[in-house]
């Protein structure tokens, strides 16, 4: 059971990473314009994470956009939570925030390395 917990939650990460890997389109700004934009998001990536290490889901939804690929992962890993409340929460760390550049519409994109363990395993992405 924990097996078939883990591939779902694995999967559910894998497919919320995965769709938006196009990169047609960017356009790479002069950092010092970025600057603020790029502290931002970061932070705001940062504070997911953090929420979602503490089991507080309701904060890590305030960090999602409504019917997002990320707020529904929340979503599912708080029914997940509820479900089997026996099951230890995964923590999470964020390593690494880097290649800022913007996308058309004014969207900024970014890359970045983060962890999360479990009483399981540890997993680095």
């Amino acid at each position: 059971m924990k097996r078939k917990l883990f591939l779902v939650v694995l999967f559910l990460v894998l497919a919320m990473f995965l769709a938006g890997c196009g990169t047609s389109g960017i356009v790479t700004p002069d950092p010092n314009v970025i600057g603020g934009d790029a502290y931002t998001c970061e932070n705001l990536l940062r504070g997911l994470y953090i929420a979602l290490s503490s089991g507080n889901f309701i904060q890590a939804l305030s960090y999602c956009k409504d019917g997002g690929l990320t707020f529904e992962y929340v979503n599912n890993l708080w029914g997940l939570a509820q479900e089997y409340p026996t099951i230890p929460y995964a923590t999470y760390q964020v390593y690494d925030v880097y290649d800022f550049s913007y996308l058309p519409g004014g969207y900024l994109e970014l890359y970045y390395d983060y962890s999360w363990t479990t009483t399981l395993s540890t997993s680095y992405l």
